[in-house]
């Protein structure tokens, strides 16, 4: 069975998708997965050990959709599933051979439209709160006639990004420790460099004495250990942390006996971290999947005007609590007392 699936977007919006491709594989080891990605994506679907193949589009120009489109066209998949709800996506897998086709779309109007060509074509946006992921998950699996099973959330094996850190494989102790992942989410002025719609969200940027007073009451609260985590862009924090700790080996720093700080770490290493750890703490993102998938205590930090879309893709999470962007002291209050 050859497959082709559309995901031209981030490794988030991947790692959603992921439990169906679990599925796919479980039901039948010997298909054959192709995912569409984009270059945001590209690396890490790349490293994914489910994926049979893995095709680029270049950029959103007429020009580099119209090579993939020449490219695709000399197969004929089992199944296309547009799994993005991107126009470019839905437009292309109409124009593709197919027994099967299966369209995952945001507004109602591509849905009626759709719903001429195929019959599996599923609503998912966030005012579909009946319908949260698991559910649409489901649905796709139904029109591939899979055996959807729960485990499926669990996508990635114990271990499988082990290889990836070899420089905190000595300071790994399962379960005895917190990650606090501090990224660009924290502070909006660099976020917003990254994701320019990041401005509206609400600020929640913490002093360097404040953060280490909070992950100081949190270590003693837990009696655990607590390593911090970076994300893509250094923070003043992040510097400030590191002017004033003591680095024990490259990248790894002792800000005190309670906390410690990791940096120049890839995505692979900080997920391998995440799955051995206790709790998890971040502001939304990939890496709160990566938790998720290992059935790690996850402290989830959202924007409250989004719950909705939130809610949908969490909804399946075991271990999970949500707390809403908020002022850093009365924020953390709810994360100590949680």
């Amino acid at each position: 069975m050859d497959y082709l699936i559309f995901r031209t977007d981030r490794i988030g919006d991947f790692l959603i998708t992921m439990p169906l491709i679990k599925s796919l594989k479980r039901n039948n080891f010997e298909s054959k997965i192709s995912v569409v990605v984009s270059k945001k994506n590209e690396d890490f679907v790349k490293s994914n050990k489910l994926i049979n193949n893995v095709i680029l589009l270049e950029s959103n120009t007429f020009l580099n959709k119209f090579k993939l489109y020449l490219r695709l066209r000399k197969i004929c998949y089992d199944a296309i599933i547009v799994a993005d709800k991107k126009n470019r996506s839905i437009i292309i897998s109409l124009l593709l051979r197919s027994k099967n086709k299966i369209f995952n779309v945001s507004k109602h109007i591509q849905k009626k439209i759709l719903s001429i060509f195929s019959k599996n074509v599923f609503l998912d946006n966030d005012n579909q709160l009946e319908t949260p992921i698991e559910e649409i998950i489901k649905l796709n699996c139904n029109a591939l006639k899979l055996d959807f099973k729960q485990e499926d959330f669990n996508f990635f094996p114990e271990n499988y990004f082990k290889n990836s850190n070899d420089l905190t494989k000595d300071f790994i102790i399962k379960n005895n420790y917190i990650i606090f992942h501090y990224d660009e989410k924290w502070e909006l002025e660099n976020y917003s460099i990254l994701f320019s719609k990041a401005k509206n969200l609400t600020s929640i940027k913490p002093t360097y004495k404040s953060l280490v007073k909070f992950l100081n009451n949190l270590a003693i609260k837990k009696n655990m250990k607590i390593i911090i985590t970076t994300g893509f862009l250094k923070t003043d924090i992040v510097n400030k942390i590191k002017d004033n700790s003591q680095e024990k080996i490259n990248s790894f720093y002792e800000v005190n006996k309670n906390i410690n700080l990791i940096t120049n770490q890839n995505f692979y290493s900080i997920a391998h971290l995440i799955s051995k750890a206790s709790l998890f703490i971040s502001c939304h993102g990939a890496l709160t999947h990566i938790a998720s998938n290992y059935n790690i205590n996850i402290i989830d930090i959202i924007e409250k005007e989004k719950i909705n879309h939130y809610s949908r893709i969490t909804k399946h999470m075991k271990e999970y609590k949500s707390i809403y962007r908020d002022n850093f002291e009365k924020m953390t209050k709810n994360i100590i007392n949680s």
